[in-house]
């Protein structure tokens, strides 16, 4: 299976790349928490929360970007 690949492959990546990607992550899942609180509140904040939504799909793709350019600096080394 190709997922197992990944997931070794993501076991095996080097700490300032993983430092990246783990914290791209957290930084998304916040945002989706707040995003959520806004969805549940008032209609006028529909808007602030699309916005919000739109902008963890742009943390995740930078710093799944930025972990694979930093793997691959290291692994060059």
């Amino acid at each position: 299976m190709k997922l197992k690949k990944i997931f070794a492959r993501m076991g095996s990546m080097s700490e300032p790349a993983w430092y990246i990607f783990k914290s791209s992550l957290l930084l998304s899942l916040t945002l989706l928490g707040c995003g959520l609180l806004l969805t549940l509140g008032t209609h006028v904040h529909l808007r602030t929360a699309e916005a919000i939504y739109e902008t963890v799909e742009a943390v995740l793709l930078i710093g799944t970007l930025f972990s694979v350019i930093v793997e691959d600096q290291q692994t060059r080394r």
